[in-house]
């Protein structure tokens, strides 16, 4: 009894923490907590490590990422900048 509670716990938890580090809860608070400007200088701040890897990736292959590789770079760096997010203004707000 004790251990099925146990997996239910544990299956409970595991959408709660993806939906916490990769979600948008982090968005939503901040749209109701921070300043507009706040906001526009996250926002930038995504383009600009974007344009930093893309730069990156050509630099380093000395060619411009194609489909595949920019689908992957948008990708990581969007749940990386997630869970900054979700850390600065959910868990940092506790």
């Amino acid at each position: 009894m004790e251990q099925e509670n146990q997996q239910q716990e544990n299956q409970q938890q595991e959408p709660h923490f993806i939906s916490k580090w990769f979600g948008f809860s982090g968005w939503r608070v901040m749209s109701t907590k921070a300043r507009i400007l706040t906001q526009i200088i996250y926002r930038a701040f995504f383009l600009l490590g974007l344009a930093v890897l893309i730069i990156a990736y050509g630099t380093i292959t000395g060619s411009d990422p194609g489909g595949l590789a920019i689908f992957a770079l948008i990708t990581g760096w969007f749940l990386a900048f997630q869970v900054v997010v979700n850390f600065v203004f959910v868990e940092g707000s506790r």
